[in-house]
Parts: structure tokens; sequence; C-alpha cells
């Protein structure tokens, strides 16, 4: 029974004030862990809760293990399966340590029903040079990390130029359609406004039922 535990959340979640997005990451600002815990742990304390993230080790592979308790005894557990920090530039326990602080903000904000604006991508562990973003739903995209790496954007480039050689008309407008859809600057040029995987996520379901 979770009684007990999800009354208090429901206190929780009304009181909880606002996680400032204060620290700087690749595509713009978001609220790192501290921010996060600088929040909700005076109010979870308040109501009697507590996040504890503790860690397991399966088969070789590290588990994030978040419990949101309450004084009751009421347990809400949730585990995760860390991703594997594969070849890296720098220092591999930093990248261990990377990964960790990433999911636990993921996982405390999950277990809190929380979301502070957070960007496809702010983990300095990932590399964005060897995960692609796979289109599947216009403004969604899938991947790990959800980042625009240059290789993506460079290959959608290359099909909206084909474009504009093989149908003028046709790219204007797609191009109309981006500028619309996502309020892009129009001082800039198309290419400098296509930054996000949500923007190549709309190229290809724009294109896929258009031609």
């Amino acid at each position: 029974m979770t009684k007990e535990i999800t009354k208090a959340l429901c206190k929780f979640i009304q009181e909880v004030g606002t996680i400032e997005e204060k620290a700087n990451a690749q595509f713009g600002k978001f609220a790192d862990l501290s921010s996060v815990l600088s929040v909700v742990n005076p109010v979870l304390a308040r109501n009697g809760l507590v996040v504890i993230h503790t860690t397991e080790i399966l088969e070789g592979r590290n588990i994030l293990v978040t419990n949101l308790m309450h004084i009751s005894g009421e347990v809400i557990p949730s585990k995760y399966l860390l991703p594997l920090v594969k070849e890296t530039r720098g220092n591999p326990i930093h990248a261990e340590g990377g990964a960790l602080t990433y999911f636990r903000r993921y996982c405390e904000l999950g277990i809190l029903g929380q979301n502070a604006g957070i960007p496809d991508n702010d983990g300095d562990f990932a590399n964005p040079t060897t995960d692609k973003v796979t289109p599947i739903t216009k403004n969604k995209a899938v991947g790990m990390p959800k980042i625009l790496d240059d290789e993506t954007k460079q290959y959608y480039l290359q099909i909206v130029g084909s474009l504009f050689i093989k149908d003028k008309k046709l790219y204007n407008t797609l191009a109309d359609a981006l500028f619309i859809e996502f309020d892009f600057d129009r001082n800039k040029k198309l290419s400098e406004n296509i930054t996000l995987p949500k923007h190549v996520t709309f190229i290809e379901e724009w294109l896929s039922a258009n031609q």
C-alpha cells in the first residue's frame, strides 16, 4: 500500500517551487543536480519524504537505485540500468561520475513528477559524435545522447540542398514550414537555424509526406 506516501507526494507537488535553469549546457541553460536538490529537498523533508540514491552491480553493469521514502515506512522504488561508458577522451572515472550525476537528476525528477526543462543533452560524459539521432515522429527524436551532431546535420542539409536544386518551389514550401513551425530567426540562413534533433525530425517527416 502507498496511501501515505502518495498523499505526501501530492502535497509536495502542490508546494514545490520553481526549479531554475542556471547551469550552462551545449544548447542553453538547464537545471543541474545541485539546483534540483536545493529546491526539492526542503519541501520533501517538510512532508516526511526523502529520495535516496544507491547503486547495484548486475553482471558488471551499474544500476542506479532511486527510492522515494516516507516516514510511514512506505517506499516507491525505481531502478535504472546505466549506459556503458565506452571510449572516452578523458578520465574514465570522471565519465562514470558524470553519467551517474546525469541520471540521478533525471531519476529524481521522474520519481517526483517534475520537469525542470531538461534539454536534449547536458552531460559532459556523452560523446555526440558516436551516437546518431534517429527521427521517428514530428518534434521528437531518439538516441543517446539526443543532440544534433554535425554529421547528422550535414546529412540533412545535403538533402535540403538537393531539394533546392531539383524543386525550388517545394524547397521554399519546406523552408516556410520550418520557419513557421519553430519560429526560426528570418535574419539567419535556414541552415543556421537548424540546430536541434526536432528540426531534422520535422524535415524527415515533411519530406516523407510531400514527396
